[in-house]
């Protein structure tokens, strides 16, 4: 089904975003009449990072259609200290769809083909009759993708089924698909966002040159610790989220070391060996939670690598402070070496959602030399 997804994707992406002669961008207006844009001319997405606006029928999003969409949507994050939903959503009608909403970062449209009221039509009139008969004749067709319909940075998706149950049944079935949509667009934002300093530079090349790897290191990051296995860096404001980020890299032995088990000890080595709670008590260091609240493994492809992500929540031996972090665990095979790379952040009694979402963007940047 995934497959058959993402061939979707990729051949009804004109039937959302098509060109005209000269280059620039069309759309519809719920009337099916086309109007053309210019990316140059657009203003820039506004809103902010994890937030969605979703223009359908309210009716229909106080039943059943709308029961599905926040479970895909609000769906919780997994392995943060507090429930925490994916996304913020904002349910618009069609009619209130103005200016301010159209220029949000994240879109979606919720199509029915079921459907005579007022909102069900000018939702259905965004596709023409050619469309309305392929998503008829095809049940599995559900979304399709496109860039900047009113605005610079912007996502779109359009959901959309013959009627309300088949477009159901294909978003509770395809549900990670429509996350990652968002959940990649909102980590390419914070990756594109993430300025480095002439200092932060500098510790990269230190890194580079003692590990022989390389990652984003953002401005204002000092380097707390730096060794032949292992690197930390950490941004410690005065006031607000403190954020690290750090690298252990050792021999690859055995692909038990896969095991989840054996990636908590290892973490657990690392955090008592490297990563003091407090700097004037070495007998304070890091630990993952593992009683209350157990950490949270999914299996990834990063860099072409199968990789271990591993996500929850962590805290010092002594209990004096705490958080959330996410991993990566993988193998360099041409250098027979396993690495080990976090981002972890602190932030009592506030929401780390996109605290962690750019850790992840952080550790998408990691590469080998």
């Amino acid at each position: 089904m995934k497959k058959l997804v993402l061939f979707i994707l990729a051949a009804c992406f004109t039937m959302a975003c098509t060109k005209d002669k000269n280059g620039a961008q069309v759309d519809v207006d719920g009337s099916g009449k086309a109007k053309a844009k210019n990316d140059m001319y657009l203003p820039d997405a506004t809103g902010e990072p994890g937030e969605i606006v979703i223009v359908m029928n309210k009716r229909k999003y106080d039943g059943e259609l709308g029961d599905a969409i926040k479970e895909v949507f609000r769906e919780p994050v997994p392995g943060l200290t507090r429930t925490e939903p994916m996304f913020t959503i904002r349910v618009i009608e069609p009619f209130d769809f103005n200016r301010i909403f159209q220029l949000s970062r994240n879109l979606v449209y919720v199509v029915s083909l079921e459907g005579n009221s007022a909102a069900d039509k000018w939702l259905q009139g965004t596709f023409g009759e050619d469309s309305k008969q392929a998503i008829l004749s095809d049940p599995s067709r559900f979304m399709q993708t496109s860039d900047n319909q009113y605005a610079k940075g912007q996502k779109v998706l359009q959901l959309f089924g013959k009627d309300d149950k088949t477009l159901i049944n294909n978003l509770l079935e395809n549900a990670e698909v429509v996350q990652n949509f968002f959940n990649i667009a909102e980590k390419q934002r914070l990756a594109d966002d993430l300025r480095m300093s002439t200092a932060s530079k500098a510790i990269l090349n230190r890194v580079n040159d003692q590990l022989g790897v390389s990652i984003k290191i953002p401005a204002n990051y000092e380097l707390a610790m730096l060794e032949d296995d292992f690197m930390w860096a950490r941004y410690l404001p005065a006031v607000g989220p403190s954020k690290n980020l750090f690298v252990y890299t050792k021999d690859y032995k055995s692909q038990e070391e896969f095991d989840h088990e054996n990636i908590i000890k290892l973490r657990d080595e690392i955090g008592h060996k490297y990563i003091y709670g407090d700097p004037d008590n070495p007998e304070s260091f890091m630990i993952t939670e593992n009683v209350y609240m157990k950490p949270v493994f999914r299996n990834i492809n990063f860099r072409d690598k199968y990789t271990v992500e591993m996500k929850g929540a962590w805290k010092t031996n002594n209990f004096s402070v705490g958080g959330t972090f996410v991993s990566y665990t993988f193998v360099d095979e041409a250098k027979g070496k396993l690495y080990y790379i976090e981002g972890f952040v602190i932030y009592p009694n506030e929401d780390h959602r996109e605290l962690i979402r750019e850790m992840e963007s952080l550790l998408t940047t990691f590469q080998t030399s």
